[in-house]
């Protein structure tokens, strides 16, 4: 009974995961696109960190996830400041124009 309450979750967050890795391969040229899948891809470790500590009963997976949610939250930070930045001085926010203008 715990087994099943307890991988449903976990495949489904796995489900998520790659679908989502599979979204960031495809999607290169959108930085806001790989930017959310950096997040939901983050998110998705958050929870398995979780469901994994509940199964061993530790509290180790839970204490990642604090870390690993601070670290989205840095992240998304960082990357939008960045994306507002080089939209307001280039006009443009395909990921191959920005790397091609940030060459020296």
């Amino acid at each position: 009974m715990f087994l099943d309450i307890f991988f449903n979750p976990l495949f489904f967050t796995l489900f998520s995961f790659f679908f989502t890795l599979a979204s960031m391969i495809t999607g290169v040229r959108n930085l806001i696109r790989i930017l959310l899948s950096i997040e939901v891809i983050l998110l998705c470790l958050t929870f398995i960190f979780v469901l994994l500590s509940i199964l061993i009963n530790s509290v180790v997976g839970q204490v990642f996830a604090i870390f690993i949610l601070a670290i989205a939250a840095c992240e998304s930070a960082l990357g939008l400041s960045l994306l507002i930045m080089f939209f307001r001085n280039r006009g443009m926010l395909t990921s191959f124009e920005l790397l091609s203008s940030l060459k020296g």
